[in-house]
Parts: structure tokens; C-alpha cells; sequence
């Protein structure tokens, strides 16, 4: 594997892990993605979002975590493959999302697999294309 590789594999990972590390900054989170991004979204199978434009993303991330009073993204397995200025990650995550409901609170435990396209804008990498499954998805009261 060339030094080129192993460079642009660090610096993906770096796109993948800043935008769990900023959790639910969805503002923050958009310079990651394109101008033209594509993201869809899946719950249960079943599509919830189909995105397109950082605009659009922006907003529709920003309303689905407005209520969101805590967050934590684990990253896990990641497997990268670059191809010149253009390359797939397919990465899994755990988020817990907390968020109030008529006074109590509540944890959203959600186990997700993402397989994002990412391409070179400028010497750096973003994100064109977000596939995101929710493939298990909890929700329980908190205890106290």
C-alpha cells in the first residue's frame, strides 16, 4: 500500500471521526459533507430521509436533533478503499441520543451502519454520498 493510501485513509478517518465527535453540532457537522451531498436514511429498513444539498442536510439534521439534551457516537469497524481522488468508507457506529418527553427523559440507543462516498474538494476529503441504516434502534426511559 502506497504512502498516497495510507494518507488519504488517515485523513478519511479523520472526516468520519470529527463528525461523531462533534455529535449533534449539525452546523459544525456540514463542512464535512459537499455542497451537492446525497444523504438517505434508513430506519427498519424502510427509508426515513432522502437529502440532497448541504442546505437541505443542514436543516433537516438540525430539526431531527433539536431536541437532543446529550449525545455519544462510538465508532467501530471501518473499512476504506480509495480510488484516486474518490473513495468508499463503510464505517458502523453506536449513538445514544437523550432527549425529554412531558418531563422525563429518555435514551435512544441506536446501532448504525454508514457507507459514505467521500471525494477530494480542494485537497481536502467530504462526504457526496451518505448511506446511513439505523439496524438496531432502542428507545427506553433513563433511570435516575
Amino acid at each position: 500500500m502506497s504512502l498516497e493510501i495510507l494518507e488519504a485513509k488517515e485523513a478519511i478517518r479523520e472526516v468520519i471521526d470529527r463528525f461523531s465527535n462533534l455529535e449533534c453540532d449539525v452546523h459544525a457537522q456540514a463542512p464535512l459533507f459537499t455542497d451537492d451531498v446525497h444523504v438517505m436514511v434508513y430506519m427498519g429498513g424502510r427509508q426515513t430521509m432522502d437529502i440532497h444539498g448541504a442546505a437541505e442536510l443542514e436543516k433537516q439534521f438540525s430539526a431531527f436533533t433539536v431536541g437532543v439534551k446529550a449525545s455519544h457516537h462510538m465508532n467501530g469497524q471501518q473499512v476504506i478503499t480509495v480510488n484516486g481522488s474518490e473513495a468508499t468508507d463503510v464505517h458502523y457506529c453506536r449513538a445514544a441520543l437523550v432527549t425529554e418527553e412531558d418531563g422525563k427523559e429518555y435514551i435512544s440507543d441506536n446501532y448504525i451502519r454508514y457507507t459514505d462516498t467521500l471525494v477530494k474538494v480542494g485537497g481536502q476529503w467530504r462526504i457526496k454520498v451518505r448511506e446511513q441504516h439505523f439496524l438496531i434502534a432502542e428507545k427506553r426511559l433513563m433511570n435516575a
